[in-house]
């Protein structure tokens, strides 16, 4: 029965950290596409001297990407809006559904 819970508990991780994934991903694409001035504040020009459009992966800033979903003042999109709190959300969701998890484990429930 310990085992089972256990199993639950990580697809639901899993399953919340995908999602998030996916949600930072699509507003990403929704940046690039309708505010491409902000995109270019949050991201590398070159990241190791290659261009953007030869990357597999997004180059984003990190410190600057986590204030700008986390800053309540510059949302001038509601579009944009909705994406960061959905975002929040599932961060938030994420990092408790880690807390859970781990401090169930750690207790020995």
């Amino acid at each position: 029965m310990e085992a089972l819970f256990s199993l639950v508990g990580l697809l639901i991780f899993f399953v919340i950290g995908a999602f998030s994934i996916y949600l930072v991903v699509d507003f990403i694409e929704y940046l690039k596409k309708y505010h491409s001035k902000r995109w270019a504040q949050l991201s590398f020009e070159r990241l190791f001297g290659i261009s953007q459009q030869d990357l597999f992966f997004y180059q984003f800033h990190p410190l600057k990407f986590i204030p700008y979903i986390f800053n309540k003042d510059d949302s001038d999109d509601a579009n944009v809006a909705v994406y960061k709190k959905r975002i929040q959300l599932s961060f938030f969701g994420t990092s408790a559904m880690f807390g859970i998890y781990f401090f169930i484990s750690y207790i020995g429930v």
